[in-house]
């Protein structure tokens, strides 16, 4: 109290100052304040009169602005306050509808999440979260409708256009959907890769190649940085499917053009070699596409070119020709044990059982495991009528196949074990592991046919 004195007691002193000092300026200059000046045509005016009413229009200039700006600054931090009274009551509708979507009661969040955008028609987040919502229901076509009506209003919002895509995905508008996304990727090229890479698996399930390829390249050239060693090699399938497209439309240089380019990208890539041959020789180019197999083995020890080989020529009824085919692979290459095997293989195949089993006889001394080595071994020996051999060959193959050793499943996850465990060590489930002995309902095996896959693509 005694300092609000003090200074109400220096205030007085600084008016009481002022005043005399204005009147000692009055006396003063009497004259001059007294005199009469022009104010207006013929109308005059005193000095004193024209100071004091200029001072007045000063000081209700300076009142009057000083009271807008109070009245501005009044309605701003009402307005708020009202905006953060909002904002909380908004943000807590927004937790407690995650809650309930949280605990599967999608129903009751949908009705928190329209209160939302009853009071802020704009939310992003609500109304996002609102299609996710109706598509949890089941209810697509109200997602779909939700999120059109959203993209709408605000066209430039990405999240928004990504859900209505998957919304119809939901709704099975895939076209639509792909009209979706491929506009999002037309705007933001380079922003949008989600949109590439949706296309892509969209195009891919659609078995769309071409288009697939296309939107793998976009993705190559704007976030390769982005894609990993795995998602990039997927670039060499969809070229090769591409191929196989050109194939089934007889359109057999292109799918030569396809395929070497596969091969250029990743010389191991096996099935475009093997693809690769097969389009020469349905051109009349049959050493071209022999040597092309060849190849493919010479670099990569891989059989299944010598298979394709084998079925090639017993399927054009040139055998002899097949023969010298693999008895010159497997006098020449570093990978003989395979070649061998396989030459011994078609042998058998041609009855020519003698020579086959020396080419067994070779090949097994180099393996470890191979059942059907000792199949075709003891097979040989039991058309030959020496059955106490085809009797070891067989038991050979049974320690193989390891048949002989009792097995347990888990009923939950299928993971297999020699021993039965309390605990599955697949999924951790107890008491879900049984033994494998099934009384009927055998299921019968497929027969295997003697026409190579390259057949179908003539």
């Amino acid at each position: 109290m005694s300092g609000m004195k003090l200074i109400n007691f220096i205030f007085v002193l600084l008016m009481a100052g002022v005043v005399i000092a204005l009147g000692n300026l009055y006396l003063v200059n009497y004259d001059l304040f007294n005199r009469q000046v022009v104010f207006y045509g013929d109308r005059h005016i005193r000095v004193w009169a024209l100071v004091l009413v200029s001072v007045g229009i000063g000081f209700f200039v300076n009142l009057l602005y000083n009271s807008v700006v109070a009245l501005r600054g009044l309605v701003t931090g009402l307005n708020a306050s009202a905006a953060t009274r909002v904002g909380k009551r908004v943000s807590g509708h927004m937790a407690e509808a995650r809650e309930l979507m949280s605990h599967g009661l999608y129903a009751e969040a949908k009705g928190v999440l329209a209160a939302v955008l009853e009071e802020r028609a704009d939310h992003q987040g609500a109304s996002i979260l609102l299609g996710e919502v109706f598509m949890k229901l089941g209810d697509t076509e109200g997602a779909v409708k939700h999120m059109e009506a959203y993209c709408l209003a605000k066209p430039d919002n990405m999240e928004a256009r990504y859900q209505l895509a998957e919304a119809l995905l939901a709704n099975r508008s895939s076209d639509a959907a792909v009209a979706v996304l491929k506009k999002i990727a037309a705007d933001r090229p380079k922003q949008s890769l989600r949109a590439w890479r949706r296309l892509r698996a969209l195009h891919t399930d659609a078995q769309r190649w071409d288009e697939a390829l296309e939107a793998h390249r976009k993705l190559n050239q704007y976030f390769s940085t982005e894609m990993g060693t795995g998602e990039k090699a997927q670039g060499s399938a969809l070229l090769y499917m591409v191929g196989l497209g050109k194939v089934e439309a007889d359109q057999y240089k292109e799918a030569i053009q396809s395929f070497q380019q596969v091969l250029k990208e990743d010389s191991g890539f096996l099935p475009a070699q093997l693809a690769l041959g097969r389009c020469m020789v349905l051109q009349d180019q049959e050493q071209q596409g022999v040597e092309i197999w060849l190849e493919g083995f010479r670099k990569t020890g891989e059989g299944t070119f010598l298979q394709e080989i084998e079925d090639y020529f017993i399927q054009i009824g040139k055998p002899d020709d097949g023969l010298a085919v693999l008895e010159r692979v497997a006098s020449t290459t570093e990978h003989a044990t395979t070649a061998k095997f396989f030459l011994g293989k078609m042998l058998y195949r041609l009855e020519i059982l003698d020579r086959a089993l020396d080419q067994f006889m070779e090949v097994r001394s180099q393996v470890v495991y191979s059942p059907i080595l000792f199949f075709f071994m003891a097979k040989i020996h039991a058309r030959r009528g020496r059955n106490d051999q085809a009797m070891n060959e067989y038991r050979q193959l049974l320690r193989n196949l390891g048949v002989l050793k009792l097995r347990f499943e888990c009923s939950v996850c299928g993971h297999r074990s020699q021993d039965y465990v309390d605990r599955c060590e697949g999924c951790s489930s107890w008491n879900s592991v049984h033994f494998m002995f099934k009384e009927s309902d055998l299921p019968e095996l497929p027969r295997p046919t003697e026409t190579g896959s390259w057949m179908a693509m003539a």
